[in-house]
Parts: structure tokens; C-alpha cells; sequence
């Protein structure tokens, strides 16, 4: 009998060591997208989505962080899934870490809440794509039939990979997110620059619609020497999502 309870006991201690092992041996490598923006995106103006960043990619010690706009490097400290990003932001004059928590070898959470002010942290999935990719295939990547105007009614219209097919005058596309590019329209709208085959580009605003829509609105010439202060003035297309 006191042979099989010191078994018991082994196994237990076993079993409670494996258990404590396995909750700090997560390895965090490679390139991480802030999901928690991504899941927002669909119902929210990109602009009114607060994050620290959208991207973090793992070195040996340090991370590479992208914001939409700049790129940074952070040394960082481990402490079983615990990594502590080192002067990571300012908040009333001091600078102040960020804790990382690792929830599995593809996933981590971003304890940002005093930094963005919002009520959750933000959790990052691990990815083989870029944010800037991933954003492309939540909110516009796709084909659609055109509705508006009418003269072009049932032509279709692929958005993939930043690049168009289909839609008259323009081939490609770049998603506003972050940046000054956030302020050039002041209505109540996104952003989004389309491009040419010569290079030229335009900027537009576009919004869901109802019943899988996607509008496309023109806006007023930059102001000279300024940066913001355009405006929507007219509706440019209007793309219904195409059935499979």
C-alpha cells in the first residue's frame, strides 16, 4: 500500500510538473497580426479602431512593431509567457513597458489597454501574411457586379492582392489605415487610394453599404499646402458582392 501511494505521488508530481512546464514552454516566432483590429474592421470606420500596433514580428531578443505608418524595434525580457517590451510608449511623460502574454505558440494577447484606452487587450494570431494583406481580404478582396453608375450596371469588379480588374481607369488599390492619410477626408468616411496604369493615383471614400455593397465616393482636389480638408462631392461606384 505504501509502495502504490508513492507511485501515486510520483505521478502526480509528474503530471502537475508536465502540466506547469507545458503553460510556460509557448514559442513565440515569426510575424504576428493584431486579430482584434481585423475582427472590428468590418463594423467599425478604420479610423475609430485604437491599437498600439498591427504587426510584431519575434527576434531573438527584441521585436519589430509596425503601426501602419513607422516601424520600431523593442528589446524585450521573458518570463515564462510573460514578455515585457521595454520602453514602449510614453504615457504623462514617462515612458512605460508593454506586457505580452503568450496563449499559445500562435497566439498572443497585447496588454495595450492603458495605451489605446479600450476596454480589452489586444490578441495577435500568428500569420503568413502581411496586416495590410490580411485587412485587404476582411474589408474589400473580392468580386463584385458594378450597380452605380448605370451605365456600367453588371460589369465585374475583382479586388485581390491590391490590384483590380474590371473597374474603367484604374488597376490597383492601397487601403488607408494609419497615418496622415487618415486625415485627408473629413467627412465621416474611409480612405482608400486607387491607382492608375500610368501611376496616377486617387483618393476616395468608401463605406459598406447595405446587402454586401461596397460605395466608392469622390472627393474635392487636395488644398494647397495643406494637409485634410476634403470632401466627399459626388458617388463614384456602387459594387454589389457577386454570388459564387
Amino acid at each position: 500500500m505504501i509502495a502504490l501511494n508513492r507511485i501515486l505521488l510520483a505521478v502526480s508530481c509528474m503530471t502537475l510538473f508536465s502540466c506547469s512546464k507545458s503553460e510556460s514552454d509557448y514559442k513565440l516566432s515569426g510575424r504576428f497580426i493584431n486579430t482584434s483590429y481585423l475582427e472590428q474592421s468590418k463594423t467599425k470606420l478604420l479610423q475609430n479602431i485604437p491599437f498600439y500596433g498591427t504587426e510584431i514580428t519575434f527576434e531573438k531578443d527584441s521585436i519589430v512593431f509596425t503601426n501602419g505608418f513607422e516601424t520600431g524595434k523593442l528589446a524585450y525580457t521573458q518570463k515564462g509567457n510573460r514578455y515585457i517590451l521595454k520602453e514602449a510608449y510614453q504615457h504623462n511623460g514617462h515612458l512605460k513597458e508593454l506586457i505580452l502574454e503568450a496563449t499559445s505558440d500562435s497566439t498572443f494577447t497585447l496588454h495595450d489597454t492603458e495605451y489605446t484606452t479600450a476596454s480589452t487587450p489586444s490578441v495577435f494570431t500568428t500569420s503568413k501574411i502581411p496586416f495590410e494583406s490580411a485587412l485587404a481580404k476582411k474589408v474589400i478582396d473580392g468580386t463584385y457586379e458594378i450597380q452605380y453608375p448605370e451605365a456600367l450596371k453588371n460589369t465585374r469588379v475583382t479586388f485581390s492582392a491590391f490590384t483590380i480588374t474590371g473597374l474603367p481607369d484604374y488597376n490597383r488599390y492601397n487601403l488607408c489605415y494609419s497615418g496622415d492619410c487618415m486625415q485627408m477626408i473629413t467627412d465621416t468616411i474611409n480612405s482608400i487610394y486607387l491607382s492608375r496604369p500610368d501611376g496616377h493615383t486617387d483618393l476616395f471614400g468608401w463605406q459598406n453599404g447595405l446587402q454586401q455593397t461596397l460605395e466608392l465616393y469622390r472627393v474635392s482636389d487636395p488644398i494647397p499646402d495643406s494637409k485634410g480638408g476634403q470632401r466627399i462631392t459626388q458617388k463614384a461606384f456602387i459594387l454589389k458582392k457577386a454570388g459564387k
